[in-house]
C-alpha cells in the first residue's frame, strides 16, 4: 500500500515527524510542500498524510495554500499531524474544515508538542526539557503509526472549545499582517553573506542584494531565517540579540532549503 507524506517545516520538527512516521510504515515516500507547491498535486496514494507546525493556533499559509490546490485522488485514508511548542488549538479541526471545501475527508488528527522556536517571544528551552519531548514525541508517533496502519478513524485532537474560539479571532486577526511583518528583521554585522537565509526561506522570501539579505514582504513568518543564521547575524526587533536559536538536532539545514 503506497503512502506520500507531505510536510513543511522551517526548523526540523515536522520533518523528523514526517521521518519517523515515513521509518516505519512500508512504500513511503516524503514530499516537502515548499518544492512541490507550484505543482500539480495529486493524491493518487492509498495513505496521505499532511504535517506542519502551528502558527498562532492555526494553519501557515504555505498549508493552505497548498490544500487549495489540491486535487482529489484514490485516496482511502487521509492524516494531519500538527506540530506545537504548547497547544494544537483548532488547527486541525481548520484543516479539516479546508478539505471538506475539497470534497475530502480527514480521517485522523494528531497533535505532537516539540520545542517551541518563536524567537520573538522566547528563546530555545533547556536542553533537558528538548530531549524529554523528543523521547514523548517518538513514543506519540508509535501511536499514531499504529492508528494509520489499521486506518482508523480517529477524533481530530484540538484543544478546548472556548479556548479555541479565543485563539482562533486572534489567528485571524494576526494572519493577514503575516507577510510583512519581515519588516522587522535586521541583519548585524556578524553577516558574512554566506546565503542561508536565502536557501532556507520556504517561500523564497529572501533575496541578496549587495550580498546582505533583504526581505521581500510575503513572509511565511516562520523565523527559518533567523533561527538557522549560522552568524546569529539576523535580528527581530531589539528583542532577539541574546535568546538562543533552536532547530532540531536531527535535522541539517540542507534537508530544509527550498
Amino acid at each position: 500500500m503506497k503512502t506520500n507524506l507531505f510536510y513543511f517545516s522551517a526548523t526540523g520538527n515536522s520533518l523528523v515527524v514526517a521521518k519517523d512516521i515515513a521509518a516505519k510504515l512500508p512504500n513511503t515516500q516524503i514530499f516537502s510542500i515548499p518544492q512541490v507547491i507550484n505543482q500539480r498535486i495529486d493524491l493518487n496514494a492509498e495513505i496521505i498524510g499532511i504535517i506542519y507546525p502551528v502558527y498562532y493556533g492555526g494553519m501557515p499559509r504555505i498549508i493552505i495554500d497548498f490544500i487549495n490546490r489540491l486535487e482529489p485522488g484514490n485516496i482511502k485514508y487521509l492524516f494531519a499531524v500538527c506540530t506545537c511548542g504548547a497547544f494544537p488549538a483548532g488547527s486541525l479541526l481548520q484543516t479539516q474544515k479546508l478539505l471538506r471545501l475539497k470534497n475530502i475527508a480527514l480521517n485522523a488528527g494528531f497533535s505532537i508538542q516539540m520545542p517551541g522556536n518563536y524567537l520573538v517571544r522566547y528563546g530555545a528551552i533547556a536542553g533537558k526539557k528538548q530531549k524529554d519531548q523528543f523521547a514523548k514525541a517518538k513514543m506519540k508517533i508509535d501511536v499514531i503509526v499504529s492508528i494509520i496502519q489499521n486506518q482508523q478513524n480517529n477524533k481530530i485532537e484540538a484543544s478546548n472549545h472556548l479556548f479555541n474560539m479565543l485563539v482562533e479571532s486572534m489567528y485571524h486577526s494576526s494572519f493577514p499582517k503575516f507577510p510583512t511583518l519581515d519588516r522587522n528583521f535586521t541583519i548585524d554585522e556578524r553577516c558574512n553573506s554566506c546565503q542561508v537565509c536565502e536557501k532556507v526561506c520556504p517561500v523564497q522570501n529572501i533575496k541578496m542584494v549587495d550580498n546582505r539579505p533583504t526581505w521581500q514582504g510575503n513572509c511565511e513568518h516562520c523565523l527559518a531565517c533567523i533561527q538557522w543564521c549560522p552568524a546569529k547575524a539576523i535580528q527581530y526587533g531589539k528583542q532577539t540579540t541574546n535568546r538562543k536559536r533552536y532547530h532540531h538536532p536531527e535535522i541539517k539545514v540542507k534537508e530544509l532549503y527550498r
